[in-house]
């Protein structure tokens, strides 16, 4: 019986994080006035990627870009790959590489707010915050904080991945322009 009200409990916590997630997406959004073309919605016109787009921006972007795609990938396979192994060590150091580099290539990318930071940036200080915050906790054997500050970035790592694909933006365009 108890387990049946921690899995349900958990789907609540979910739900209420995703919840939480969207409104503060929204939020954001609305937040940073013309960082979206909604006109654009109206157009969608859905692809295989085009890497063209990306090939035309300056190093910094196609760092960024590159960077953030291979942290969403390695973060599921981290999160189902057995704790504590070689293999997860590894991998996880690469991740939190990957992590680190997006976090400083956005400093350099300011497009949205003619040259100074916006919403969004606020991730890549989480993540400055974050990222010593976890080593140090799982160096503790602090598990559990650990897992809680991994899936924490990774989260963080998608809702800016989300803010990314807004209409006009390098990614939109690859996948929708």
């Amino acid at each position: 019986m108890a387990q049946a009200r921690t899995a349900g409990g958990g789907i609540w916590r979910w739900a209420a994080g995703f919840a939480l997630a969207t409104a503060g997406m929204a939020t954001i959004l609305a937040l940073q006035p013309g960082s979206v073309d909604l006109g654009a919605l109206l157009e969608i016109r859905p692809h295989a990627p085009d890497l063209a787009p990306l090939a035309r921006q300056d190093v910094v972007v196609r760092l960024h870009v590159w960077t953030v795609f291979y942290a969403l990938v390695v973060g599921p396979i981290q999160f189902l790959l057995p704790k504590g192994t070689r293999l997860h060590r590894q991998l996880g150091w690469s991740w939190f590489l990957a992590m680190l580099v997006t976090a400083l290539s956005s400093l350099f990318i300011r497009e949205i707010n003619h040259g100074g930071f916006s919403f969004i940036h606020l991730f890549s200080a989480w993540t400055f915050v974050s990222l010593p915050l976890a080593i140090w906790t799982i160096r503790r054997g602090d598990v559990r904080a650990h897992r809680g500050i991994m899936v924490g970035l990774y989260v963080g790592l998608v809702i800016a991945g989300v803010l990314a694909i807004a209409p006009g933006r390098v990614i939109w365009d690859m996948f929708f322009g």
